[in-house]
């Protein structure tokens, strides 16, 4: 291959990677793109998500059962009429003279605070559905805000595959018309050829991911699923300023006390059963009837009105068994706190670890270096153009610059994702991304 034939090449490659970079712009703003910022993401994810929406329609539903909890019991009537006089065979007699008729009226009446009991437990079966209702929220703003970023360093990953490709593509036409000249030996042909199917190869499975993650977000966004969703992001997902190194364990620890409504749900839990005991108890009291009678033709005197009173005798059951599985039932809620508190300390401790080692793997990596690796490229061309270097040297170095570039987005994207997971697990935005 001559200088002349190097010079053409040369030129070719550095248009193409510009063409390549127009190309990649112009493929990921199609039609039915939904271009969005996390705020953006979040705020739709919190109006539209059928997940929280369902979940927050059973808190309005424990409030309904709140309600009907302070409702008095209804008073019974009992009517009774003779439906036949054998003396004077009459049917259905009412005249006084031929028939009685007693009308009785009751009204239960619960002793020992049980209506006030139950509407206690009915409140704090409300509090736990908001518990729910809130670790919900923080369950799946995790999910909307991982898979974002992860959506966002996946077409980061893509942009630069479709430059490589898009320039080596090129490069391979070139070199096809240069062997089809005989200016160039297959081998090199082959190396370049077998080179653009293995960055096809790869793009595949950054597609597969970009699929995955923008199906999971429609989802969670509740937008259509043929739309394609594309993250934006600033130029630092988090400032420099929000290192891990600075918190304090045991700060994060207590955040996590007020923060995780997970926790707080064992927590309400404990004291739901607990209030289940002592309404077990005040079932043992007996509850009154009330009752009054009217009775039309008594024995005893015409138009006989009577008040009575009535009340079961607690001699055999006090209710003895319920009381004493409320008392088990409070005591294993008590023993499953303590132990789901011990699960969150842990879970604060190792997000926090991982946080930090990742985030000292970031810091160790100089962001300047893909900047000047970009620019290296220029005098790789110039030498391949002035035949100092061969075609596999080209390779490598094309290799070596796909390889730091993904890397470096992978490292963003896990620096990124372990400082989601340490706010997940301390249940608050100890670190909030911008």
């Amino acid at each position: 291959m001559n200088r002349c034939h190097f010079f053409v090449f040369g030129l070719l490659l550095t248009g193409t990677l510009l063409l390549g970079q127009r190309r990649q712009a112009e493929a990921a703003s199609p039609a039915d793109t939904l271009t969005l910022t996390l705020a953006q993401a979040e705020a739709q994810f919190r109006s539209g998500n059928l997940q929280l929406l369902a979940s927050q329609a059973g808190i309005s539903e424990n409030q309904a059962y709140e309600y009907q909890a302070r409702l008095i019991n209804n008073p019974t009537i009992y009517v009774e009429q003779m439906p036949y006089n054998h003396q004077t065979g009459e049917f259905m007699p009412f005249r006084r003279t031929n028939s009685e008729q007693v009308v009785q009226v009751q009204q239960l009446l619960l002793l020992a605070g049980k209506r006030n009991k139950q509407l206690a437990i009915a409140r704090q079966q409300t509090t736990l559905a908001a518990d729910r209702f809130y670790d919900l929220i923080r369950t799946l703003t995790y999910q909307v805000r991982s898979t974002f970023y992860d959506l966002y360093y996946a077409r980061q990953a893509l942009g630069v595959y479709g430059q490589e490709i898009s320039t080596l593509r090129q490069t391979v036409n070139l070199f096809k018309q240069q062997y089809d000249k005989g200016n160039i030996p297959l081998k090199d042909l082959a190396r370049l050829k077998a080179y653009l199917f293995n960055l096809t190869t790869e793009q595949q499975q950054f597609l597969r991911r970009v699929a995955d993650a923008n199906a999971d977000l429609t989802v969670l966004l509740n937008v259509s699923p043929t739309i394609a969703i594309q993250p934006t992001v600033g130029e630092t997902a988090a400032t420099d300023s929000a290192t891990v190194a600075r918190l304090n364990v045991s700060d994060l620890y207590q955040t996590a006390e007020k923060s995780r409504f997970d926790l707080k749900a064992f927590r309400d839990g404990v004291k739901l059963e607990q209030q289940n005991l002592i309404l077990q108890k005040a079932l043992a009291v007996p509850d009154l009837t009330l009752q009054g009678t009217y009775d039309r033709n008594a024995g005893f005197i015409p138009n006989y009105f009577g008040i009575g009173v009535g009340s079961s005798l607690p001699f055999f059951n006090r209710n003895q068994g319920n009381i004493k599985a409320a008392a088990i039932r409070t005591q294993s809620s008590q023993q499953l706190s303590r132990a789901y508190q011990l699960q969150v300390e842990g879970e604060v401790q190792r997000a926090y670890e991982k946080a930090l080692q990742t985030e000292q793997l970031y810091y160790t990596f100089d962001n300047r270096f893909n900047a000047d690796f970009a620019r290296l490229i220029e005098g790789v061309i110039t030498n391949y153009r002035k035949q100092n270097i061969d075609v596999v040297e080209f390779l490598d170095f094309f290799d070596s610059y796909k390889n730091s570039q993904i890397q470096y987005n992978q490292l963003q994207n896990d620096r990124q994702q372990s400082l989601e997971a340490l706010n997940f697990a301390v249940g608050a935005n100890v670190l909030v991304a911008k």
